[in-house]
């Protein structure tokens, strides 16, 4: 089998943007020193949305401050992400993988967030970057997040993302 230059092409965008997954995940859990970094994976008019609570957060200013606020009050929170689905077109991709969410407290590590994210990525020069990312949380899920330990520990976050809901 003779693989194209087009495909050659195809696999490396791929491994490049389960590289921006790594470094999504890297920037808001542990460069908790530099919000703008995780805010420049995203382009200039990127957004990060969070349709079940109606977040919208646009543009690289309001997501760096959306990212100190999140590494702010739900602190120890570590982002997994798998299943990695990846389809490019040209200077345009669209991918979905799911996220499970690990909160690290002094008595334990719980999992808390069970999801998926949906994205369209934009390259821009020899980088890939998000152009568009959401976050979809299953009712479950959600209960294990707003009730219970958990809930307490996420209260902050939840008072904070009201401040990005739209209508």
């Amino acid at each position: 089998m003779a693989l194209d230059e087009a495909y050659i092409q195809a696999a490396a965008d791929r491994i490049m943007i389960q590289d921006l997954l790594g470094r999504y995940a890297f920037a808001i859990d542990y460069d908790t020193h530099d919000p703008g970094v995780w805010a420049g994976l995203f382009t200039e008019d990127g957004t990060f949305e969070i349709p079940v609570m109606k977040v919208v957060v646009r543009g690289r200013d309001k997501l760096r401050d959306f990212a100190a606020g999140l590494q702010r009050t739900i602190p120890g929170l570590h982002h997994v992400m798998t299943n990695v689905m990846v389809d490019v077109d040209g200077d345009r991709a669209t991918g979905k993988c799911e996220l499970n969410e690990f909160l690290l407290r002094p008595e334990g590590i719980y999992n808390n967030l069970q999801g998926w994210y949906e994205d369209e990525y934009a390259r821009h020069g020899a980088r890939w970057l998000f152009a568009r990312r959401q976050v979809f949380v299953p009712r479950d899920s959600s209960r294990v997040t707003t009730g219970g330990r958990i809930g307490e520990y996420f209260k902050a976050y939840l008072d904070f993302c009201r401040e990005y809901a739209q209508g």
